[in-house]
C-alpha cells in the first residue's frame, strides 16, 4: 500500500486547482460594510452631521467621519476611504479631471454670500491685492478667488497665494501674515469683525457655488438602499435646521460650528437650501453649469484639462425618495 503522505503530496496541487476552478464559477458576493460618509464641517453638511449626533442613521449601517478641512474631504473620497461626501461643483470638476468616477445624487444648497474674499482694513479694493498675500484653501477657494480677480482685470499670477486651511485663516489675517483670505462659513461669520471686510462674495458669481451630495459608483451599485435612507434622513434634518426654531441636537451643532444661535441663523441665511422641486430642476441644469464653470477653470489654470469619467449625475435616487 502506498504511503498516504506521499499520495497527499502528489494529489494536493490537483485538488487545490479543482477547488479554485469550482470557486471561479460561483457568483461573486460583494461584502457590504458600513456606508462611510465625510460631510465636512460647514453649515451645508450639518443635516448629515446632526443625523450622526442623534444616531438617526444606525451606526451598524452608517459611519459619519468628521473632517474639518474641505481638501481632506476630497482626498478621503478620492482615495476610496469614504463612499459619500458633500462637496462643491468645482471640487467635483477637479475630481473628474483626475478621472475619478462618482455620481452627484442631490444638490443640497447654493451659496448666497456664504463664501467670500475678506481683506484687512487697509485693503479697500480688489486692485489693492496686487502683489499681496492671499490665504486660500485651494480645493475650496480658488474658484471664487479667480472670479474675484478676473472681475477687475487681474489674474492669479498678480497675487501671492498662501495655501492654508480655513481654520488657520483667522489668526493669520489678524496677525498680518496675509492681507486677505478666501473663506466660507462658519469661519466667515467668525472672522467678519475688527475691520476685516468683504471685497467679493459668492452672490457676484455668474455660476454659483453649489453644495452637492456625491457618492462613489461602488456605493451606488452595492448600497442603494442605504443611500436612499441617507437622502430621506438628510431631508428631515435639513427641515429642522432651516425651520428657524430650536431643535433636538442644536447644542451639538453650535459646539461643532463654534457659533451661537444667532450666528448659526445668519450662516443658514446665506446658504439657500433647495426645495425638492428646485433640486430636480438644478440636477438637470447641472451639466450646463458645469460646462460654464469648467471653461472658466480651464481659462484660469485651476484645472489643466477637460474633466472625464462619463455620466456623473444620477437623478434616480431623489426620484425614488421624493417621487
Amino acid at each position: 500500500m502506498k504511503d498516504p503522505k506521499a499520495l497527499l503530496q502528489r494529489f494536493l496541487p490537483l485538488l487545490c486547482a479543482a477547488v479554485l476552478l469550482a470557486a471561479s464559477f460561483l457568483p461573486y458576493q460583494e461584502k457590504k460594510g458600513r456606508l462611510r460618509i465625510v460631510p465636512g464641517v460647514w453649515p451645508a453638511a450639518e443635516p448629515l452631521l446632526l443625523a450622526g449626533d442623534l444616531q438617526v442613521l444606525p451606526p451598524n449601517r452608517f459611519q459619519i467621519i468628521e473632517i474639518t478641512w474641505s481638501s481632506a474631504v476630497v482626498r478621503a473620497f478620492g482615495s476610496g476611504a469614504a463612499d459619500v461626501a458633500v462637496m462643491t461643483l468645482d471640487s467635483v470638476l477637479r475630481m473628474r479631471e483626475a478621472g475619478q468616477k462618482l455620481k452627484v445624487l442631490k444638490v443640497l444648497s447654493q451659496s448666497d454670500g456664504a463664501d467670500a474674499l475678506l481683506a484687512r482694513p487697509e485693503i479697500r479694493r480688489l486692485q489693492d491685492l496686487k502683489g499681496k498675500r492671499v490665504g486660500v484653501e485651494r480645493s475650496a477657494g480658488s474658484y471664487l478667488l479667480a472670479n474675484a480677480l478676473e472681475s477687475v482685470g487681474m489674474t492669479m499670477t498678480e497675487i501671492e497665494m498662501v495655501p492654508m486651511f480655513q481654520s488657520e485663516m483667522e489668526p493669520a489675517i489678524q496677525a498680518g501674515q496675509v492681507e486677505a483670505v478666501v473663506i466660507t462659513d462658519p469661519w466667515l461669520t467668525r472672522l467678519s469683525h475688527n475691520g476685516i471686510h468683504s471685497l467679493y462674495d459668492s452672490t457676484q458669481l455668474k455660476v454659483p457655488i453649489t453644495y452637492l451630495l456625491v457618492a462613489s459608483e461602488r456605493a451606488c451599485k452595492f448600497s442603494r438602499e442605504d443611500l436612499e435612507s441617507l437622502l430621506q434622513v438628510q431631508e428631515v434634518m435639513a427641515d429642522a435646521l432651516w425651520a428657524g426654531k430650536p431643535f433636538l441636537g442644536l447644542d451639538a451643532v453650535l459646539r461643532r460650528e463654534n457659533l451661537n444661535a444667532a450666528e448659526l441663523a445668519s450662516c443658514l441665511g446665506r446658504l439657500r437650501r433647495l426645495s425638492k422641486a428646485e433640486n430636480a430642476v438644478m440636477l438637470k441644469q447641472l451639466p450646463q453649469l458645469a460646462l460654464q464653470m469648467e471653461k472658466q477653470m480651464l481659462h484660469t489654470g485651476i484645472i489643466m484639462s477637460k474633466p472625464t469619467g462619463g455620466e456623473w449625475i444620477d437623478e434616480s435616487f431623489t426620484k425614488e425618495v421624493h417621487p
